[in-house]
């Protein structure tokens, strides 16, 4: 690749950098909370929310019926500078699929909830994650499964 020279006097498009592995903390952290969400659990899962986030955990733990859902999955990740947003869904042959979306960055060294969204029921892009298109890692559009 070519030096550009000082990014900021260069005009058009810049090469977008590859994506950054996830970590492996912050999935766990994941695994965690989700875990916390399906057992319902919701002493615990406050525990793990920051404070002003932790009206939002608390309504989503709410939601969640005892012995509903057996099993997990992570949708999808993204990360925006330090805090890593995390798309998941609570599963059962029993119930429909609850979904919901986490922002969780590191804080005193421990993997804490930001932000918790409850996309179960929603319409929008959010949680259409069988109809949204995304760009794979060579820059072209990946229809996500």
């Amino acid at each position: 690749m070519p030096d550009l020279g000082e990014r900021a006097n260069v005009m058009g498009p810049q090469p977008i950098m590859r994506r950054t592995p996830v970590p492996s903390a912050m999935i766990a952290a994941v695994e965690r909370v989700l875990e916390l969400l399906a057992t319902c659990k919701p002493v615990e899962l406050a525990a793990l929310a920051m404070p002003q986030s932790g009206s939002n955990v608390a309504e989503i733990a709410a939601a969640v019926h005892p012995g509903t859902y057996d099993h997990h999955e992570i949708i999808a990740t993204a990360r925006v500078k330090d805090h890593h947003f995390v798309k998941a869904r609570l599963c059962s042959p029993r119930a429909d699929p609850f979904t919901v979306m986490f922002r969780l960055g590191e804080h005193n060294g421990c993997w804490r909830i930001w932000d918790a969204i409850n996309l179960t029921g929603r319409r929008g892009a959010l949680n259409r994650g069988e109809a949204i298109h995304a760009k794979d890692d060579t820059g072209r559009q990946a229809r996500t499964p």
